[in-house]
């Protein structure tokens, strides 16, 4: 029985899904370059955004090894394409993504977005997160942008905080029941399960192009967070 193809997250779109060469036309009987979706976000993650491997596959979800098969397929497609000189297609939808992202009236409007940071790259838990990237967009740009400090509490200071800081939307990587609540309860919008540069995560969002996770997606158990509140949003009070 084959194996059912695993759920991937696509955190972007091609604004472009077909490339004509120009000039002469391929040999006749030469096919089209078929890319897909997947192999194009890979693309974009690694060659594009400058990921490593292990970041793209945590941001699509999915092992290593699936994101280097992805990845070395999609440049064999793209070489062959631009050496042979055939039409290259991208197929593919994003049906399977469910979460929302934001709307064009949404991303015109001001906004305060703070994200999990260090070393400008997404930090993976919100309640450890060393330091903030904050920025002031309108009309989907980049109008200010800052590193700040964080508290070195939990997640009810760094709420605290964010709500202090004007923050409107938080972009983050992993993050627990607890502070999830408590963005909810201050009208916080968050956009969990990110990974990679706080910029280029920035940039998706303000091009409606970040899926919005709206549950907690930190996995720990209860009783690691007793002892050692581990930082991803919850902590035995």
């Amino acid at each position: 029985m084959p194996r059912k193809p695993s759920r991937k997250t696509i955190r972007s779109a091609p604004t472009v899904r077909a490339f004509i060469p120009l000039g002469d036309p391929p040999p006749r009987g030469e096919s089209e370059i078929v890319l897909l979706l997947e192999e194009w976000e890979a693309l974009r993650l690694v060659d594009y955004a400058g990921m490593e491997q292990a970041q793209a596959a945590l941001s699509m979800g999915i092992s290593r090894q699936s994101a280097q098969m992805l990845i070395s397929a999609a440049r064999t497609k793209l070489a062959r394409a631009v050496v042979e000189g055939l039409p290259l297609r991208i197929v593919g939808s994003q049906d399977h993504i469910t979460h929302t992202c934001l709307n064009i009236e949404e991303r015109n409007r001001k906004m305060r977005i703070a994200v999990t940071a260090q070393h400008t790259q997404v930090f993976p838990h919100f309640g450890r997160t060393p330091e903030f990237y904050l920025v002031d967009a309108e009309e989907d740009k980049i109008k200010e942008e800052k590193i700040v400090a964080a508290p070195a509490e939990g997640h009810g200071a760094l709420v605290d905080f964010l709500v202090s800081q004007g923050v409107d939307t938080l972009i983050c990587g992993g993050i627990g029941g607890g502070a999830m609540n408590g963005l909810r309860s201050v009208g916080i919008k968050v956009y969990s399960g990110a990974s990679g540069p706080v910029k280029e995560q920035v940039l998706s969002l303000l091009s409606g192009q970040l899926p919005q996770q709206g549950d907690a997606n930190c996995d720990h158990p209860e009783g690691h967070e007793h002892q050692h509140r581990h930082g991803c949003g919850r902590h035995h009070e």
